[in-house]
């Protein structure tokens, strides 16, 4: 538990959000596995999100449908309906905001939320209030949500993704105190921004844990990291330094991702290689 000085920050996480949505408005579905995914009738496209029961049977996201269904005969599959998915993500906001001003949408289906200042009108603890907004969330939504609890944005996110997705709860409060004995004794493939090619550099490094990346000198580790990949990674070597340590010092900003964005993209997938300008045409008139 977080002592009452420190700040509270949420990381809320909707559990395969999607196919819960869906399943939610879908209920004869309730126990059948399902994944949201490209063009049901012609079996194509990527799996872009697959329930409980679906990934029980080993679908996992971004695989090709075709895959998929071939692991699950009896897989249900559903077209994605993104304004529906944005709708309940908006909504859940304003769920969140009822509880504190302090929301920060982090991607459609996950959220920040500091409630240093707003806990004591709904709990006594920061679990307890974690649990009473995921009642409110999956009654008024449907959708099962996640919490990690931190002081600080990356440790809640990392409590959320390492912790809370884990338990039967849905909840993990994760605090500085505890990163030896928990986080930095985990693998450097489980730490945030730490992808598979990331991984293998700091295993060539010697540094195969969390803690082993933590519990380096920060100058030193600028300078094994100078040395793999040259003199300007300094700012990468802080980074990663800080994520490993819990070390975040911003703060829950709302309207942060209100910013008009530069850049749009569209895409899809191709049940095979058209190659034929006709062919060629019909997909980019859609897109």
């Amino acid at each position: 538990m977080l002592k009452s000085s420190k700040r509270v920050v949420m990381l809320g996480d909707c559990q395969s959000f999607y196919a819960s949505v869906e399943k939610a408005e879908h209920p004869q579905y309730k126990d059948r596995p399902m994944v949201v995914a490209g063009d049901p009738e012609r079996r194509s496209g990527i799996v872009l999100a697959a329930c409980p029961i679906a990934k029980s049977k080993g679908i996992t996201t971004a695989e090709r449908l075709g895959e998929a269904v071939a692991k699950c005969p009896d897989l249900v599959v559903i077209k994605p309906r993104m304004q529906r998915y944005i709708d309940v993500s908006m909504l859940i906001t304003d769920i969140y905001k009822s509880y504190t001003d302090l929301v920060e949408p982090y991607s459609i289906d996950e959220q920040f939320l500091d409630v240093t200042g707003s806990m004591h009108l709904f709990a006594d603890t920061p679990e307890e209030m974690a649990q009473i907004i995921q009642a409110h969330v999956q009654a008024a939504t449907g959708v099962y949500t996640r919490f990690g609890i931190a002081e600080t944005k990356i440790l809640a996110k990392t409590a959320c993704d390492n912790y809370a997705k884990k338990n039967s709860s849905g909840i993990y409060t994760l605090t500085k105190e505890m990163l030896p004995e928990t986080l930095w004794k985990r693998p450097v493939s489980d730490m945030f921004m730490s992808g598979s090619r990331m991984t293998r550099h700091f295993n060539v490094m010697g540094l195969p844990t969390i803690g082993s990346v933590a519990q380096t000198p920060l100058g030193k580790l600028k300078q094994m990291m100078r040395r793999k990949f040259g003199k300007n990674s300094d700012i990468q070597a802080e980074m990663y330094w800080r994520i490993a340590n819990g070390i975040d010092d911003s703060p829950v900003r709302p309207g942060t991702h209100q910013v008009a964005p530069k850049s749009v993209g569209h895409m899809m997938t191709l049940p095979f290689d058209y190659r034929e300008f006709d062919h060629i045409l019909t997909p980019l008139l859609e897109l």
